[in-house]
C-alpha cells in the first residue's frame, strides 16, 4: 500500500459515502413511516445526503485533472473505505427502536465522513463564500440531531417506547 492515495479516490469514496448516509436515512423514514414527524426528520436527512453528494460532483468537476491526481494522505481513504465497509442495510439490522436510530445517526454524524466532506470544501480553491455556505450547511447539518429532533422524542426513555414499523 502506498503513503498517498489521490483526490480523485477521495472525492469517489466520499460520493459514495454521501450516498450510502442517504440511502441509511430513507430506510430509517420508512422504518419510522408510522410516524410521519419522525418519517420526515429522517426524510429531511436523506434529502441533504444526497445535496452533499452532488455538491461534491460538482466541485470535482472543477477541479483540474492534474489536481485530481495529485495526492492526499492515505488515512483518510483508508478511512472512508473503512466507513464503507458496513452497508447502510446492515446498520439499520441493529435498529429497533427510535433510541437505536437516534445513537447510529449520533455515530454516523460524528464519524470521519464529515471531516473528509470538510476537507474536500477547504482544500477546494473555491470562493470564499461558497466555502462559508458548505461549511455552515454541513455544520446545521450536523447540529440538527441534537437541536431539531422532534421534542415530543427529545428523551432516551421517549426514543425507546417507539418502535419500528415491522
Amino acid at each position: 500500500m502506498t503513503e498517498h492515495g489521490t483526490l480523485s479516490e477521495l472525492f469517489e469514496l466520499s460520493i459514495r459515502l454521501e450516498r450510502a448516509n442517504e440511502a441509511l436515512y430513507r430506510g430509517l423514514e420508512a422504518r419510522f413511516a408510522h410516524h410521519p414527524e419522525i418519517a420526515a426528520f429522517w426524510a429531511r436527512y436523506a434529502r441533504e445526503e444526497a445535496a452533499h453528494a452532488r455538491e461534491l460532483e460538482a466541485l470535482r468537476e472543477k477541479v483540474e485533472p492534474a489536481r485530481l491526481a495529485s495526492s492526499v494522505d492515505r488515512r483518510m481513504i483508508v478511512e472512508a473505505q473503512n466507513l464503507l465497509q458496513v452497508s447502510p442495510e446492515q446498520m439499520l439490522e441493529g435498529v429497533s427502536n427510535l433510541e437505536d436510530a437516534y445513537r447510529l445517526v449520533n455515530d454516523v454524524e460524528n464519524s470521519e465522513t464529515n471531516a473528509i466532506f470538510e476537507f474536500l470544501i477547504s482544500d477546494m480553491a473555491m470562493a470564499e463564500k461558497s466555502r462559508a455556505f458548505l461549511r455552515a450547511q454541513l455544520h446545521e447539518h450536523i447540529g440538527r440531531l441534537m437541536t431539531g429532533f422532534p421534542p415530543a422524542y427529545a428523551t432516551p426513555a421517549s426514543r425507546l417506547a417507539v418502535k419500528v414499523k415491522e
